[in-house]
C-alpha cells in the first residue's frame, strides 16, 4: 500500500505525540496562548469558550464527565464552522469516527 505525503506526516505526528506526552504537557503549560490559538482556529473568543465551559458546568456536552481546559475539545459543525460546545477528547474523537453524522448514530440506534 502506498501512502500519500499527508498521511505519512499525520502518522509520524501521531506517533510523536504518543511517545512524548510529557513534552506536550510542558508546552501546553508554559504556552499562555494555547487557548487563544485554539479559539482563534474555531473563530470563537476565549470568553465564549470559558462561558460555555461554565454553562456546561465544566463537563463534556455529550458524556458529562468533568473536563479541564487542557483536556477539552472545541466541537464545531464541519460544514458551517458553527461552535456547538465543548467535549472531552474521547467524545470529540468518537464524533469524528462517526463523521459527525447524526444519521449514522440514529441508524444504529434505530435498528435496536
Amino acid at each position: 500500500m502506498i501512502l500519500d505525503v499527508k498521511t505519512v506526516k499525520k502518522l509520524k505526528n501521531t506517533a510523536w505525540r504518543k511517545d512524548n506526552p510529557i513534552k506536550i504537557a510542558e508546552y501546553r503549560e508554559k504556552d499562555k496562548w494555547t487557548l487563544k490559538k485554539r479559539c482563534a482556529r474555531r473563530n470563537i473568543t476565549e470568553d465564549e469558550f470559558l462561558n460555555r465551559l461554565e454553562e456546561q458546568k465544566h463537563c463534556c456536552k455529550i458524556c458529562e464527565i468533568k473536563i479541564s481546559i487542557n483536556d477539552s475539545a472545541i466541537d464545531h459543525n464541519h460544514e458551517t464552522g458553527d461552535f456547538r460546545g465543548i467535549l472531552c477528547k474521547t467524545c470529540n474523537r468518537a464524533l469524528g469516527l462517526f463523521k459527525d453524522s447524526p444519521k449514522v448514530l440514529e441508524g444504529y440506534y434505530g435498528e435496536s
